[in-house]
């Protein structure tokens, strides 16, 4: 039984003999060349519809157009020199509490935002809302504190972008988002100092309390200790005396923290939120989309070059199913041997089938070609 040789028996023989790769294209190119000049029409009507739906599909997909409003938030004179705000904890204060569920599906009910929402819920207009926002944060200078520069105000950067196919709708739905934050930020703000401004003004009231009282009872240990001191009652005046100065200590300590009260901060917590002082927040920029604009250069490059994209493909497409015999290799390619080739001459046509009458029958080129494999 004889062996198979191996490939270094072979030798480089093997591969020398194979067809190069570029011959085999440019054989094949002259192919579908000679058969798109048989059948010209065909490849010219499919290229044609072909570039016009891509064209149409270029020109008329959507867009997706970015809108931005940026926020600053900025201290007032009554923070505190060690004020730390991570943009994590402030992303997340901006998007779970300034813009809660509850404000979010405001602004999709006021644009009328995902008609679907209707037909499922709120909810889904709160989730598709939020897929389309992007909250960023940058130049926070809070997470930051110098000796030097103990008393800058500090500031951060916050940004709400809103991505959607209309551009006005875009920049409105952003600018939306941006003062339904910044309102909810003052109402909060409002509501944390007026809170704080009360339990001040409780204790204040409380203290002031607790003082008439003191002097109350002060005014009665001295009347009854200079009604001991007229008895001769040295025992019970000294007594008296004792309960006096604990008194006095008790008025002294009392004023302290009524004059504490009333030179803190949060004395005028309330007045704090009316004037802008603390956090506060602003819109410091909008950026509305552009709208695009295609120039006569742009549209003619493209239209070239689906153009010619276009007829290849169609080239490729029709003369592949080709069932037409156009030279000897088509011959060749169905099995039959070839004996020779002559060239076309004039008066070739006289008796052919065409001069006398008969019709090609016309049918489904895919069937004439598998009729043929």
């Amino acid at each position: 039984m004889r062996s198979r040789p191996t490939l270094s028996q072979l030798g480089d023989d093997w591969y020398e003999s194979e067809e190069p790769t570029r011959r085999g294209y440019v054989a094949e190119l002259r192919r579908i060349r000679r058969r798109f000049a048989a059948r010209p029409l065909p490849v010219l009507l499919l290229a044609v519809a072909l570039g016009s739906l891509i064209l149409y599909r270029v020109l008329h997909r959507p867009r997706t157009y970015l809108a931005e409003v940026i926020l600053a938030m900025t201290e007032g004179t009554m923070s505190g020199p060690s004020t730390g705000l991570p943009a994590d904890e402030l992303r997340e204060y901006v998007s779970s509490f300034l813009l809660s569920d509850r404000n979010v599906n405001a602004v999709v009910v006021k644009n009328e935002l995902f008609p679907l929402r209707r037909q499922l819920g709120p909810e889904y207009g709160i989730t598709e809302l939020r897929s389309q926002m992007v909250i960023e944060i940058w130049k926070n200078s809070f997470v930051y504190f110098h000796e030097w520069d103990a008393h800058a105000r500090k500031s951060v950067r916050i940004g709400i972008t809103f991505m959607d196919s209309d551009p006005d709708r875009a920049f409105r739905v952003a600018k939306d988002l941006a003062q339904i934050a910044i309102t909810t930020h003052e109402a909060e703000r409002h509501r944390v100092t007026t809170a704080i401004a009360n339990e001040v003004r409780m204790a204040r009231d409380k203290l002031q309390a607790e003082l008439r009282d003191l002097t109350t009872a002060i005014a009665m240990k001295q009347a009854a200790m200079a009604l001991a001191q007229k008895d001769g009652k040295q025992q019970l005046a000294a007594r008296l005396h004792v309960d006096l100065t604990a008194l006095d200590n008790q008025v002294k300590a009392a004023e302290d923290q009524l004059a504490s009260i009333a030179h803190s901060p949060e004395q005028i917590a309330d007045q704090i939120a009316k004037a802008g002082l603390d956090l506060s927040f602003e819109i410091v920029e909008e950026r509305r989309p552009d709208r695009p604009e295609h120039s006569t250069f742009s549209l003619v490059l493209v239209g070239i070059v689906l153009a010619i994209g276009a007829l290849m493909v169609s080239a490729l497409v029709v003369c592949s199913f080709d069932s037409r015999i156009h030279d000897t290799d088509d011959v060749e390619r169905l099995g039959l041997p070839v004996l020779g080739h002559v060239p076309s001459f004039e008066g070739d046509h006289v008796g052919s089938l065409r001069a006398r009458g008969v019709a090609r029958p016309h049918g489904p080129s895919v069937m004439r070609w598998l009729s043929l494999q």
